[in-house]
């Protein structure tokens, strides 16, 4: 009968340590996760920048051929100021989608530094509590397992 008292406290230190190492993996994980996030947030800003700058210039193109087919120079006067608001409209939504971009991903690198150093605190308390469990079946393992 000596042994169910080895084996429970056997049991408590294996669950301990099966728990930390658990919140650790989990904790882990999930900065990992945040980390690749706010990499493909920043991307995707730069990606809808470079769509905006792309789908600029068409909307340039097709404003100079509609006021060329009317007749207008488009080097000058109305066309040029047309063509000026279309670059300053797309570069200001382009600038806003790499800064929402950018904005998000350091939202999820912030996330990430908190999952990481739950992960370091779950580690480093999961080790003392699986100490202290050891500390606790040793002694009363000396005391007689009452």
């Amino acid at each position: 009968m000596a042994a169910l008292p080895a084996i429970a406290a056997v049991a408590s230190v294996a669950s301990t340590a099966i728990s930390a190492y658990s919140m650790y993996q989990n904790n882990k994980t999930q900065g990992e996760q945040a980390e690749a996030d706010a990499d493909a947030a920043r991307s995707q800003g730069r990606l809808e920048a470079e769509r905006i700058r792309s789908q600029k210039e068409k909307t340039q193109s097709a404003a100079r051929a509609a006021l060329a087919q009317n007749g207008l120079d488009v080097g000058e006067g109305t066309a040029v100021t047309i063509n000026d608001r279309i670059e300053r409209d797309a570069e200001y939504d382009a600038a806003m989608s790499e800064i929402a971009g950018f904005n998000a991903s350091q939202r999820l690198q912030a996330e990430a530094s908190v999952h990481r150093k739950n992960a370091n605190t779950a580690a480093i308390t999961g080790a003392l509590d699986t100490m202290s469990k050891v500390g606790d079946g040793y002694v009363k393992y000396k005391n007689g397992w009452k």
